[in-house]
């Protein structure tokens, strides 16, 4: 059965190597993204559209943007709950930090966190009273430091690093599992490869 997926943020790093790996797989691929005119700030409509328009069977939610990112989330799910589909948003273990952390209250960390505890809300219902009616797969991808051009308040070049691919191959490992009827419903992952210690000086 050939199946069809959208990803945003598609021209670099983890929206890179996740669309070039599915493509690898013959899954049908669509990605947005601002070079091709789908701006996730300035054009929520637009993207929320396009993405409901063409029926997809996998929704990956790559691009991150301050409330929009975890608006879509919501509204394609809301959209799919009752169908036979897949949407995997990329978080992150900033979703993790506890309250005390002096990061805690920043807007990155708050927004995953809305995003993650809106997967585990959805998950929990749906193992007590949904999973009759529910069909779309739910699953929460949370990612330490990854090799990307992606702006940290950190260097991280003094931390472990996972690569696009590895992500990647994750995302694709979640996608075979839910057609072999499991749902991942939350995932955190960090790279072993220590950094290169000439770093640390």
């Amino acid at each position: 059965m050939s199946l069809s997926a959208v990803i945003t943020g598609h021209t670099r790093g983890i929206g890179e190597a996740t669309l070039n790996l599915l493509k690898s797989k013959e899954i049908e691929v669509s990605g947005i993204a601002r070079s091709n005119g789908y701006d996730l700030e300035n054009q929520y409509d637009k993207i929320k559209k396009y993405i409901l328009k063409n029926d997809f069977d996998i929704f990956i939610n790559n691009a991150y943007v301050t409330n929009n990112q975890t608006k879509l989330l919501k509204d394609i799910y809301t959209e799919w709950q009752d169908k036979n589909k897949i949407i995997i948003n990329i978080c992150s273990v900033a979703a993790l930090l506890p309250y005390n952390h002096p990061d805690y209250e920043l807007q990155y960390p708050r927004d995953k966190r809305s995003q993650r505890e809106f997967c585990q809300k959805i998950n929990f219902e749906y193992s007590k009273k949904n999973f009759v009616r529910t069909k779309c797969g739910l699953i929460n991808l949370n990612f330490d430091y990854v090799k990307t051009s992606f702006k940290s308040k950190y260097d991280k070049k003094l931390f472990p690093n996972l690569l696009p691919t590895e992500v990647a191959n994750v995302i694709w490992y979640t996608i075979e599992s839910f057609r072999n009827n499991i749902c991942f419903r939350d995932i955190s992952f960090h790279s072993t490869d220590a950094p290169d210690a000439s770093q640390l000086i």
